[in-house]
């Protein structure tokens, strides 16, 4: 059991979210440019119930969805406040930071209170889970400018693609296509808001319709597409995590049509504004699919690496959900 420091709280972990950050350090040691040196534990997708405080900041019982950057704005704001620069940075279960920094798959965590969100009492934990991507998302987004009344195309159906379609419907965009290889995530794409669907297994896009694309999916492929994709003058957004090795793509679009290519990572001051998407978008709760035990946290994984699961795969730590998908 953590120690409890003044400023701190004691967070029994509910519900953890895995990603693909999770799983390439689980399968392949390493996310990106960011190699694991030492054993550390995952999970940066967080909410859970304080169950001890070191101020008043938060009380005992309250829900909360964990910020897993170190230092992170207050509660209510966007900026880090100069009394925080100053401390060591870190992110929650990741291994960017020397020594690596632990996440939340374990049944306690001690955190700063800074770093804790109330959760509306209206939006489920099961959905609150979803804050942090749609931070990232929300964070892809202010890169890009504003979407209103543009054609957008999101390259990638798994769970950062289908937020992006819930928050570029919530900021207008005019008409929403995703792409993807498989045909279920597609179809809970449309469900959830998006126009229509290219399934790339069997259709092509079509050239030179999208304003703005996100590309989702951290496929090399997929950013050569999403430049055939741009209209003349338009913004690539790459918010899929690229692999480290070479690979011939043809980007030559970005050339003849001056495109913009923007890169997205993480994110800074959304994590407010991801809850209250969330609040406001009852549909984000479908992209919840999968859930399972702490003690089946490597079948978890399997799931998240499984072609045939679609939609967001959380570890139940606390037996708030049971055992579904």
């Amino acid at each position: 059991m953590p120690v409890l420091r003044r400023g701190h709280a004691l967070v029994r972990i509910d519900l953890v979210g895995l990603c693909g950050s999770d799983l390439s350090y689980f399968m392949k040691g390493a996310n990106g440019d960011f190699e694991v040196r030492e054993p550390f534990v995952l999970g940066h997708e967080i909410v859970g119930t304080v169950v001890a405080a070191g101020d008043d900041s938060v009380g005992v019982g309250d829900r909360v969805a964990v910020h897993p950057v170190w230092p992170c704005p207050r509660p209510g704001e966007r900026e880090v406040a100069a009394d925080l620069l100053e401390e060591p940075p870190s992110f929650l279960g990741s291994a960017s930071t020397w020594p690596h920094t632990d996440g939340g798959l374990q049944e306690h965590l001690s955190v700063r209170t800074e770093r804790l969100r109330v959760i509306p009492p209206d939006l489920p934990s099961a959905t609150a889970v979803l804050a942090e991507p749609t931070a990232v998302v929300l964070h892809a987004l202010s890169r890009a400018g504003d979407p209103t009344g543009l054609d957008a195309v999101v390259c990638g159906a798994g769970p950062i693609g289908l937020l992006a379609v819930l928050a570029l419907r919530r900021a207008g965009a005019r008409r929403i296509t995703v792409t993807d290889v498989r045909s279920a995530p597609l179809a809970l794409a449309r469900r959830i808001g998006a126009d229509s669907t290219v399934d790339l297994s069997s259709e092509r896009p079509a050239a030179s319709c999208a304003d703005l694309v996100i590309e989702a999916s951290g496929v090399p492929a997929s950013l050569e597409s999403a430049a055939a994709m741009a209209r003349v003058g338009g913004t690539i957004v790459q918010l899929g995590m690229l692999p480290r090795d070479q690979r011939p793509i043809a980007l030559s679009a970005i050339v003849t049509k001056e495109l913009r290519v923007i890169g997205s990572h993480r994110f800074t001051g959304e994590f407010d504004d991801a809850l209250r998407l969330l609040s406001a978008t009852p549909d984000a709760a479908e992209i919840v699919t999968t859930a399972r035990s702490l003690d089946d946290t490597a079948e978890a994984f399997a799931a998240v690496d499984d072609p045939a699961v679609t939609g967001k795969v959380v570890v139940d730590v606390n037996g708030v959900l049971g055992r579904r998908g």
